[in-house]
């Protein structure tokens, strides 16, 4: 699919809108934004290691343990106020902040003698390459952009009828140490964090190379530049690193290095089809596959901008939030068919894993893996910000781990278990260690927070409590998913007879005074009915413990009402969700309403989520909710269209990953729908549709059907 934008992004403004309708390419570990002006182009470059604070750094109070539990104490007793005012100052982390991921720096590349021109830009998601074509005068010129997987390079191919001449230069405001120009190329390089260096090395090609100061003065019909960024967090040996990546250079042309780069890419994108009579879906789908393919497969997972910032000081810095955004991010990667893109999340989770075991024994005294609501480069595990509403929350850890589990339901791979499943156990044994009996018998986390929420009590704003729905969703799945890892394994049977204890008497699902699902263990007073986050509703989606035909899914309905009633869904990530759940609620209807809401008011010109700013996990979450509408499934068991909406009449959507290392492939043409399951050992599968369901016992093949 070629998407072709009759715009560029205004390269004098700075603002977030200009920002906003560039375009990105990426290799997961280098990126650009491209902004396409037809003479006067900007990249803004980003290096995915390029974070700003130290390793190791101590954030808490020796004295946190005990400070802890007298918070504990008060609101256990009812004293929330008193707890709250006593943890701003003995429980909140100093320094505050994690590390900060930053912009790497800018590319300008002026193309002298402009004329009145034709102009296109296009992004092509087949091939994993951005185009800009200008026609005019005499000339006709193109410039085509790629990130080249096997080589570590961004580079920008201009071809033109006749001969051009263009002046291209680096640039970076702060913390930039020397921007120069030798022979055919250009160098920046800064120092951060005291010890750590950052370096962008540009080469050029052309028929005429000139130094001018700082920049190069490049005359030529065929121009060639190729761009590389690392920081020593990334390589130790910066010089040798940059020499290796130009020496592979040496014996190659630009049509060779291309081609590499594209069939690499197409590795990867080509395994799923993803079309339907709607072109904003097909897009939308389609767009969230290769900006995950462009911003998680080298080193790191993406961050709240996948790996595209202009920043040098960005909102939230840029970092992962793990209370729903870093999981959003993920969400659909399995059934998108990209599991190498999970990787990364993986090695960031085991980067944590040493500092939140260390966590877990100096704050709380207890033994496991804990993470709080962020992380960054480092895997720092504490606590984030000075913010009651989600500073003091520790289920990061259990809610990240459950992908681990989520790998090998895909894939079957007992390795996988093997090799991680260590990390799930250590979750839930913290949490398993921190739960507390509450007066009714039941097992509660104390203080608790359904981030990023509060509540009304005596006309006072309150956000701690003994417990939230959200808590008991999470700690549901970690000990239920933990369990059968360790039953697989034939491992910790006495931690399994623990677990299943505590999960009995975990909080049952409860109504409030609307009818709706009980977002704490109390019916207290939403102080924002309409908040952005609806935590309590987890277990209808991601996870599925609301099912259809119990109360707790009836209270789901009513507590969407009600959220969107109030002006939820304001932000892109959260209308992502909303789509999704609309989809778990089988209401295609309004899935489908919200799924054009969020792509009228929630994307850019180019379609990345707006939160404000640019946040990638609205386009990562409105592609799993496109998938939610269309497709449902638990092991053993699938759903067809259990949400689709009714102006999705035409349908081909291919080698969708199947819990059960199965393969599932749809189409739908004139209200005939045909699918092909492909299994790799003999199976049962229950498949559902239109309200009938049969049992299938499959042999390893591939098997094909009409409805």
């Amino acid at each position: 699919m070629k998407k072709k934008f009759l715009f560029s992004a205004n390269p004098s403004k700075k603002d977030k809108d200009a920002f906003n309708d560039a375009i990105p390419i990426g290799n997961g570990h280098l990126g650009a934004m491209i902004y396409g002006d037809p003479f006067h182009e900007k990249l803004i470059l980003n290096e995915n290691t390029f974070w700003l604070g130290k390793k190791d750094r101590v954030r808490y109070a020796p004295s946190f343990y005990e400070h802890y539990k007298k918070v504990q104490e008060y609101v256990l007793n009812g004293r929330v106020l008193e707890a709250e005012a006593l943890a701003q100052y003995t429980l909140f982390p100093n320094p505050k902040q994690e590390a900060i991921y930053t912009v790497g720096g800018q590319l300008n590349l002026q193309i002298l003698h402009p004329e009145e021109v034709e102009y296109e830009r296009s992004l092509d998601l087949d091939q994993g390459i951005v185009e800009v074509i200008t026609k005019g005068g005499k000339n006709t010129i193109k410039r085509t952009y790629f990130a080249s997987y096997p080589k570590d390079i961004l580079v920008i191919h201009i071809e033109a009828e006749q001969e051009l001449e263009a002046i291209v230069s680096l640039d970076r405001e702060k913390l930039v140490d020397a921007i120069y120009a030798s022979r055919n190329e250009l160098y920046l390089k800064a120092s951060f964090n005291q010890e750590d260096e950052f370096h962008i090395r540009l080469q050029a090609q052309a028929s005429t190379i000139l130094e001018l100061g700082a920049s190069l003065y490049l005359k030529g019909k065929d121009i060639v530049l190729y761009l590389s960024m690392a920081t020593t967090l990334y390589t130790p040996d910066l010089a040798a690193y940059e020499k290796r990546i130009f020496q592979d250079l040496e014996d190659l042309n630009i049509t060779e290095i291309q081609k590499e780069a594209i069939l690499d890419y197409q590795t990867l994108y080509q395994r799923q089809e993803f079309t339907c009579n709607d072109l904003e879906m097909t897009y939308m789908y389609q767009l969230s596959r290769y900006l995950m393919i462009s911003s998680s497969r080298k080193n790191l997972p993406c961050n709240l901008q996948g790996l595209w910032n202009q920043d040098y000081f960005p909102a939230w810095d840029s970092k992962f939030t793990i209370n729903i955004n870093l999981q959003m991010n993920y969400w659909n990667v399995f059934s998108a068919n990209l599991k190498e893109c999970f990787s990364p999340l993986l090695r960031l989770i085991e980067k944590m894993y040493p500092n939140g075991k260390k966590l877990a024994r100096d704050m709380y005294h207890v033994d496991g893996f804990v993470a709080h609501h962020n992380t960054d480069f480092y895997g720092d595990c504490g606590l984030q910000d000075h913010y009651l509403p989600a500073t003091i929350w520790p289920l990061g850890a259990a809610w990240l781990t459950l992908f681990i589990y989520e790998a090998y339901a895909y894939s079957k791979d007992v390795q996988i278990l093997k090799q991680y499943g260590y990390l799930l156990k250590e979750a839930a044994k913290f949490i398993s260690s921190m739960l507390i009996l509450d007066s009714n018998g039941y097992y509660i986390l104390c203080p608790s927070l359904s981030p990023e929420n509060s509540y009304m009590q005596k006309e006072a704003l309150c956000h701690f409590s003994k417990g939230c729905v959200m808590d008991d969703e999470i700690i549901y799945d970690l000990f239920h998913k933990t369990i059968v890892t360790n039953e697989i394994l034939q491992i910790n049977e006495d931690m399994n007879q623990r677990l299943k204890e505590q999960l009995r008497h975990l909080y049952p699902f409860q109504k409030n005074q609307y009818g709706a699902l009980c977002e704490w263990h109390e019916d207290f007073i939403e102080a924002e009915p309409g908040h952005r986050h609806i935590s309590h509703l987890y277990g209808l989606y991601p996870s599925n413990q609301i099912k259809e035909g119990t109360k707790a899914f009836e209270y789901a309905k009513v507590t969407l009402k009600r959220r969107l009633e109030h002006g939820g869904g304001h932000t892109g990530w959260s209308k992502a969700w909303i789509t999704a759940l609309y989809a778990r609620l089988k209401d295609g209807c309004h899935a489908y309403q919200s799924f054009k809401e969020f792509y009228k008011n929630s994307t850019s010109r180019i379609g990345l989520d707006l939160h404000p700013p640019f946040q990638i996990d609205g386009n990562f979450g409105i592609a799993a909710a496109i998938k939610e509408m269309l497709l449902y499934e638990e092991e053993g068991y699938i759903e067809i269209f259990p949400a689709k909406p009714k102006e999705i009449t035409e349908l081909c959507f291919t080698h969708i990953p199947i819990k059960g290392n199965i393969s599932l492939s749809l189409w739908l043409k004139q209200n005939q729908l045909s699918y092909e399951i492909e299994v790799q050992e003999e199976t049962t599968l229950q498949i559902h549709y239109k309200g009938a369901s049969k049992q299938l016992h499959l042999t390893k093949g591939i098997h094909r059907f009409t409805e």
